[in-house]
């Protein structure tokens, strides 16, 4: 961890929270990935799995799966863009940072809170990860101008 870490302790703190933020979307990636249905996922469509179709339950496997990889794969690639860029302050690195949290982040939050408009899982973790994408992105802008 000592070579990613830099001189700045603001732009150390925003990666040690992109770190984490990037860790957990890998083990979420992971779980979709290997596990697909989730039990808070039977909760949201209001049925059990025994009643719904066959061919339904093989796309929403699909999708949940794809999304997994998803997960996976902007985990991964974040990581990346911190040791390439984002430590050696290069402005593209904070920009491809925010695009995530605007473009990723944020929206499966709004849309996990609308499918299930509570406060149980997976809301806190994605709420979560979108407050330390945006703290650490706030804390770390002057480093990139």
């Amino acid at each position: 961890m000592g070579k990613i870490l830099t001189d700045s302790k603001r732009l150390n703190i925003a990666i040690i929270l992109l770190i984490i933020v990037d860790l957990i979307l890998i083990f979420i990636g992971i779980l979709y990935a290997i596990m697909g249905f989730m039990p808070y996922h039977e909760k949201i469509i209001g049925k059990s799995l025994s009643k719904v179709n066959s061919d339904v339950m093989k796309f929403i496997y699909t999708v949940i799966r794809i999304n997994g990889f998803m997960f996976i794969t902007l985990g991964v690639t974040g990581i990346y863009i911190l040791f390439v860029g984002f430590r050696k302050k290069e402005k593209w690195a904070w920009i491809y940072t925010l695009l995530v949290v605007a473009l990723a982040n944020f929206p499966t939050t709004i849309i996990i809170f609308v499918m299930n408009p509570t406060f149980e899982m997976p809301f806190p973790l994605t709420l979560s990860l979108l407050i330390m994408g945006i703290i650490a992105l706030c804390i770390s802008y002057k480093e990139f101008e």
